[in-house]
């Protein structure tokens, strides 16, 4: 047998030794950056913290955050939640807050977030968001949202996550991009604890408006005409059920929260006549859940559920037609910070600006009904004192009204609210 010939040796070694190298200047410097905060070593430099780019790997990194610290309170969701809940407001005090909601997070991925966190940090307070619509519908994106690639995903192969968090060119990336922005002093989409505070501005809120949230809400409401579902899916109701076994199971106090939306989205539903436009049996599903979970752990905090989504005057901010930002909202579904802050000031009894003090409503199985009727009086409210900007929103039903008819079959499997 004939052995290869010296050059031929020479070069394979040189392509290991070079191969080697590669690898360890990827390992030393995703280390040292920790870009997306699960390659941590000895002689990694937490003063990137702040300047960290997770947005692309949101559930990788968020997986990172939930065990950098021992939290005592999280907060779970969708970009709802994602964009609105501040972990760093003063009235957390000392204890440890996370914001470790993603975007498009629908049930099946927040109750394996939630899962993995309470089982590696002390929470005491878990504040869970659930779009309406998401327990009753069977659609999720879970499987191309990178949850099946994040340490969230059960299932996940930890060996090939391992190495590709440790030595992978994404995470290489991502730490170059980390070290520029430390150099530039530029701070990314989110903040250390998780919450994405910055970058969200849009050029024309009302073009944004019509064209994403009442569009979106059209095809919505034509997939509800459609078929309508009277009874939760067994699937998201058994993640709903995950969440409140697991918070019982910690003794950890569990508020789910049922986000706003702007009253020009919210008030298609009415105007366009779907068959449950204050989503009733949402509600009442949800509620019926609490409640049993509750009368079933009863050495356990009770579950609570705030509902944010409504005819208030918070919901029902003047849209601006020259271009200007709006004060409590970003676009159609998304409150800013500025309402986040007085929704959790509501569900944890602080002090809260007049405009606020009455903006939420506690849902439960005894009132879900009469929440129902305050919702059709609300939107009738909503279209009599505020007829400019009910016009506004019919005139974007009219512009949109074709195109949602001939949305796609990609639209029609699309979750109902993301």
């Amino acid at each position: 047998m004939r052995l290869p010939r010296p050059s031929f040796r020479r070069f394979t070694l040189a392509v290991l030794i070079a191969a080697s190298f590669l690898i360890a200047l990827f390992v030393g410097v995703n280390v040292w950056v920790n870009p997306l905060w699960v390659s941590k070593g000895p002689w990694t430099d937490d003063s990137f913290a702040e300047y960290r780019p997770i947005y692309r790997y949101q559930r990788t990194g968020k997986a990172g955050i939930a065990e950098a610290k021992p939290w005592k309170v999280a907060f779970f969701g969708s970009s709802r939640i994602d964009i609105a809940f501040d972990p760093a407001l003063p009235q957390w005090n000392d204890t440890p807050a996370v914001n470790l909601a993603v975007s498009a997070g629908t049930l099946p991925e927040t109750s394996a977030i939630l899962h993995y966190t309470i089982e590696r940090a002390p929470l005491e307070t878990a504040i869970v968001g659930i779009d309406i619509g998401d327990l009753m519908g069977s659609n999720s994106p879970y499987k191309t949202t990178g949850f099946m690639e994040s340490p969230f995903n059960p299932d996940g192969n930890h060996l090939e996550q391992t190495l590709r968090y440790y030595a992978g060119i994404s995470t290489f990336e991502s730490a170059v991009q980390t070290i520029m922005n430390k150099r530039k002093n530029r701070l990314p989409e989110y903040t250390a604890l998780g919450h994405r505070l910055r970058h969200q501005e849009t050029v024309d809120v009302a073009k944004v408006i019509q064209r994403d949230a009442i569009s979106h809400a059209l095809r919505v409401i034509r997939r509800r005409k459609a078929h309508l579902p009277t009874e939760p899916n067994e699937w998201k109701a058994s993640k709903l059920q995950q969440i409140l076994d697991d918070t019982k199971a910690h003794k950890c106090r569990l508020v789910l929260v049922i986000p706003p939306s702007h009253a020009t989205y919210i008030g298609v539903f009415y105007q366009q006549g779907d068959p449950d436009p204050t989503f009733s049996k949402d509600r009442m599903a949800m509620a019926k859940m609490v409640a049993a979970s509750n009368a079933a752990h009863p050495e356990a905090p009770p579950a609570t559920i705030w509902d944010f989504n409504d005819f208030h005057a918070l919901n029902a901010e003047k849209v601006p037609m020259d271009n200007s930002k709006m004060h409590w909202w970003l676009d159609g579904t998304h409150a800013r910070k500025a309402l986040g802050d007085v929704m959790l000031a509501r569900i944890m009894g602080w002090p809260v600006e007049p405009a606020g003090a009455d903006f939420g409503f506690e849902l439960n199985v005894d009132n879900a009904e009469a929440r129902s009727q305050a919702l059709h009086a609300g939107y009738e409210h909503f279209k009599k004192e505020q007829p400019d900007l009910w016009k506004w929103m019919e005139q974007g039903i009219l512009k949109y009204q074709d195109t949602a008819a001939k949305s796609s079959e990609k639209d029609e499997q699309a979750p109902g609210f993301e």
